[in-house]
């Protein structure tokens, strides 16, 4: 059963450097993958993942918060997933650098309009779609909220949420990332 994920790293640079290696199309990409980002709330894009053998696969991710150079969350869910999952980084300054903080929620169930949001760093999510986000609904709604909600047009079936890529990230390869190959970049500097 796939677990969220929190992960904290330090960077000995500003939070705006490091701002800038989450949201800048090219370093974004230099670091974790291929991607159309652009930081707007709303905007949708794709990830373009080609690290696991024999898969090329879309990881379809929508911007649902930005407060630069502090927190930045948007979705992410790929063909294999069955509902999406939230990707939040927090950027906190630090005397020397700053503390990232990333945490990578699997979405439980489908959003419901019944309950209050949990979470305001996602009101985004809820205003756009009309849900509540992070609320639970009934397996008797889904019907109901595929036809109202397009995101998850065609990709809700099960209860579960099992991808190969989401595991692999979820396993070592965000550890990998944040650990080994941003700090390279970070080094190397910007590039616009």
């Amino acid at each position: 059963m796939l677990r969220d994920l929190k992960k904290e790293i330090f960077y000995p640079y500003p939070p705006e450097k490091v701002w800038q290696v989450l949201t800048n199309r090219s370093t974004l990409a230099a670091w974790l993958m291929e991607n159309d980002f652009e930081p707007r709330v709303g905007h949708k894009f794709q990830f373009q993942d080609y690290t696991l053998p024999g898969l090329s696969e879309s990881i379809h991710c929508e911007v649902i918060e930005l407060d630069e150079p502090n927190r930045l969350s948007y979705t992410w869910q790929d063909k294999f997933m069955s509902r999406p999952s939230i990707v939040t980084w927090i950027l906190e300054p630090q005397e020397g650098g700053t503390q990232l903080r990333l945490e990578h929620k699997i979405l439980q169930s489908l959003p419901t309009e019944s309950q209050q949001p949990k979470y305001s760093h996602i009101s985004g999510l809820n205003h756009r779609y009309g849900t509540t986000a992070l609320a639970y609904a009934p397996e008797t709604r889904t019907q109901e909220l595929r036809e109202r909600i397009p995101m998850f047009n065609g990709a809700i079936v099960t209860n579960t949420n099992t991808s190969v890529i989401l595991t692999s990230f979820l396993g070592s390869r965000w550890e990998y990332k944040l650990e080994s190959v941003v700090p390279q970049v970070l080094g190397k500097g910007v590039r616009g």
